[in-house]
């Protein structure tokens, strides 16, 4: 006689997603009272005249942000240690509330290789309207947001398609012209938020927190769970 033994059946069941939004995480910047990457994967971000202030987001009355004065002498930098983990699909999520208009087409955050190619993005947000963009595309929604609100963004990047998720809800969606080699999408080393990364332009007045990269396209309902943390 065969003993017993018991099992579970698991293969075919969902992850939670609150597990599956820890699955291809690049890095992630709570932008709290810490610098650091949560993954452990990075260094820590290097704020430079950034203010770290209660949030006000909803009713997390202990969250904190880091808040851009709208001026080229504020805004927070990084060097990925493993930037070329991304290649052929990314996603970048970060919540953002713009407090005042900043300077000429201000600039949630970019990523610069210093020639304008492979590795280039940038995210927009200019007259109340946003911009996601990079060497090859720009990918603008029509939506118009408020000022002095916390919205949930969320830009996915494959070889087929480039998405823009605003609270959990896509508003822009564009079809990449042929099929993209897989190396043709991935992330500069360098990225700064706030402004430009390559000059003292453009600069974001707000707040931004929880910056989180990865390395592949999130799902809608991976996007709307990020949404509502």
């Amino acid at each position: 006689m065969i003993g017993n033994s018991s099992c579970t059946k698991t293969a075919d069941e969902p992850l939670p997603l609150s597990d599956s939004i820890r699955i291809g995480l690049v890095a992630h910047y709570l932008l709290n009272k810490t610098p650091n990457d949560l993954t452990g994967n990075n260094p820590d971000m290097v704020p430079v005249n950034v203010s770290i202030q209660l949030s006000g987001r909803n009713n997390n009355v202990d969250e904190y942000a880091y808040y851009f004065a709208g001026n080229p002498n504020s805004y927070a930098r990084c060097i990925l240690n493993n930037n070329k983990a991304v290649k052929g699909a990314l996603s970048i999520s970060f919540w953002a509330k713009e407090t005042g208009p900043g300077t000429y087409s201000p600039r949630l955050f970019e990523f610069w290789p210093g020639n304008y190619g492979v590795g280039f993005y940038w995210f927009n947000w200019y007259q109340n309207k946003i911009k996601w963009a990079g060497s090859d595309f720009e990918l603008p929604s029509n939506q118009v947001l408020n000022s002095k609100q916390w919205y949930h963004f969320v830009v996915t990047n494959d070889i087929y398609t480039t998405k823009v998720y605003c609270n959990g809800k896509m508003v822009a969606r564009q079809n990449q012209p042929g099929n993209l080699p897989p190396a043709a999408i991935q992330l500069s080393p360098y990225f700064e938020l706030g402004r430009l990364a390559q000059r003292p332009a453009d600069a974001f007045e707000g707040a931004i927190r929880d910056f989180r990269i990865y390395n592949r396209t999130l799902s809608d309902n991976e996007v709307n769970f990020l949404s509502n943390l």
